[in-house]
């Protein structure tokens, strides 16, 4: 597949629709004048198993020969802006090691419950000295001013203001950016007191087809709602620094430059994902009805340790594994089995100091070989596993220092082995 060709300057947005036509709500931005670029990332898959937590392995571009693509939704804008998990209300971003976990998923709610609620912690990212920046969204996880966003939305900013649902502005740090998984944290130094602060949950309660709700500013309209479905699971997209990040969340409802870093919401009020990328054609950069959002899950260990640290780490053990297909389990002598093989162990990581082994032969990446006689993950910390992306989620979603209990296949039978994670090494992709 041919990559996609450099993105040319857009010549900005639609007009807003006549005043007559609008809604009651915020006034809609300031023209723009001058060009505008959106950055692009391609879609790619896993093919041997790739994952943020676990390996880096090759890329597959899956940009169309008609240039399709998909493309971060920050608002780029040059001119004016609009101006005027674990964790529960109270405590930063962080996981079930250190704090409270995710919120519990409830009853269903009505949308306009969920907007009720939300709203009021989610606000308007805007950077730039007012002649030239970007627009985008972010939400506020606790009372100590912490905001999550997207690293796009902030890269590079030499100012940040943050302006909250009732027109409040007030000026926020970037305490660190995570390219890796598309996450910054910002702070407030004072949280109003209209502010609500929004609930994380978790990607483990989702199921395709269930309802979404969307919140954030696209094209400088803020604080606008839009609804959908989750439309899959599991699907791999390209970071800013072009590492691979699993488990994300596809969704129909409708997201568009200006959306990015705005929380994606469960029918129980919690927040599922951060609004990332939206999939284009052509040279446009219109919804098709096609958005992805970084897991939850992903985000909340990579943004505590930037809270603690100041420097976002990734949890990590060290290998490069394939999902054990029926094929792949036949020639193993484990028919009917599901799991993850383990292929190829890094010398550095802690599943090859905790024992564990690799394939030792099939390898040589043919069509016609099969990885045989490596360890077969089947479970960790009592949850099944049955693909790469259950491994990424179990290891991506931890703290670096935690330790999982991994359960393993050798040689038809199961045993089980504590490792404590790692940091990633800088050249892992």
């Amino acid at each position: 597949m041919t990559r996609p060709p450099t993105e040319p300057p857009y010549p900005g947005p639609p007009a807003p629709p006549p005043a007559a036509a609008q809604a009651p709500g915020p006034a809609p931005p300031a023209a723009r004048r001058g060009p505008r670029r959106w950055l692009a990332a391609s879609v790619v898959p896993a093919v041997i198993g790739a994952s943020v937590a676990v390996a880096a392995t090759t890329l597959t571009d899956l940009a169309g020969d008609d240039g399709s693509r998909t493309v971060t939704v920050v608002e780029r804008a040059s001119g004016a802006l609009d101006g005027p998990g674990d964790t529960t209300a109270g405590t930063a971003a962080g996981d079930a090691e250190i704090d409270p976990p995710a919120v519990a998923a409830g009853a269903a709610l009505p949308v306009s419950a969920i907007v009720r609620r939300l709203s009021p912690g989610v606000m308007l990212v805007t950077t730039g000295d007012g002649t030239s920046g970007s627009l985008g969204t972010g939400f506020l996880v606790d009372r100590d001013g912490h905001i999550l966003t997207n690293a796009h939305v902030v890269a590079n900013a030499k100012k940040v203001e943050v302006t909250f649902q009732d027109g409040e502005s007030l000026s926020a740090a970037v305490l660190g950016s995570d390219p890796a998984t598309d996450v910054a944290v910002l702070r407030i130094a004072d949280v109003p007191a209209g502010a609500a602060v929004v609930p994380l949950g978790t990607i483990r309660d989702l199921a395709v087809g269930d309802p979404l709700v969307a919140i954030g500013n696209p094209l400088g309209y803020r604080q606008t709602v839009t609804t959908g479905i989750v439309s899959a699971l599991k699907r791999t997209i390209s970071s800013p620094d072009d590492t691979s990040i699993q488990n994300v969340i596809q969704t129909d409802a409708a997201i568009n430059q200006g959306n990015s870093g705005g929380p994606l919401i469960d029918r129980s009020g919690r927040v599922v994902g951060i609004n990332s990328q939206i999939a284009t054609e052509g040279t446009g950069g219109g919804n098709l009805g096609i958005g992805f959002a970084v897991p939850i899950d992903t985000v909340r260990p990579v943004a505590r340790s930037i809270i603690d640290t100041g420097k976002a780490q990734h949890a990590w053990i060290g290998i490069v594994g394939t999902t054990l297909d029926p094929r792949a389990a036949r020639a193993n002598g484990l028919t009917g089995r599901r799991g993850v093989m383990i292929v190829e162990l890094d010398g550095r990581g802690p599943a090859k100091a905790a024992g564990l082994r690799g394939a030792t032969s099939g390898t040589g990446g043919g069509d016609d070989e099969v990885p045989k006689g490596g360890d077969v993950i089947v479970g960790i910390d009592g949850r099944t596993v049955a693909d790469m992306g259950d491994v990424s989620l179990a290891i991506a979603g931890r703290r670096v220092g935690a330790e999982v209990r991994m359960t393993v296949l050798r040689d038809g039978v199961e045993r089980t082995v504590t490792i404590r994670l790692a940091d990633r090494p800088a050249d892992i992709r």
